[in-house]
């Protein structure tokens, strides 16, 4: 694939090694985002060991990044939050996942996910692994 998208179902699943298939890989701070309230929601609701792993998972987030080659994107105009926002509004698309889709569009890109979601928005390529 040339150009991808990570989804954050991607970066909280240890499947990046999917996104290595594609030659520019991008993340949207939306993803960053729910990938942060994820892990900092799980470490606040465990303790010991498995809290310190969660903790160590948003230390290491910056590196993973970098290891893999993926660059953040964000360039949205106001056209492109306008179609996420019908997306949310008339086929119940999550928000995040609506916007994650419109920096894909805008960038001609794969979304790379693990989650079905992506199949209420046909004119979004993704690859559901």
């Amino acid at each position: 694939m040339e150009r991808c998208v990570v989804d954050t179902s991607v970066l909280v699943s240890k499947r990046l090694d999917s996104v290595l298939q594609c030659r520019e890989r991008y993340v949207t701070s939306v993803a960053v985002l729910e990938y942060l309230v994820w892990a900092k929601k799980s470490a606040d609701s465990s303790s010991g060991a498995r809290r310190e792993g969660y903790l160590r998972l948003i230390k290491m987030l910056p590196l993973l990044m970098e290891e893999v080659g993926l660059r953040l994107v964000d360039d949205l105009s106001i056209q492109d939050v306008a179609a996420a926002t019908r997306w949310v509004l008339e086929r119940g698309v999550n928000p995040g996942d609506a916007l994650i889709s419109a920096a894909a569009l805008k960038l001609n890109a794969v979304v790379v996910t693990r989650d079905k979601d992506w199949e209420r928005l046909p004119e979004v390529k993704s690859v559901i692994i």
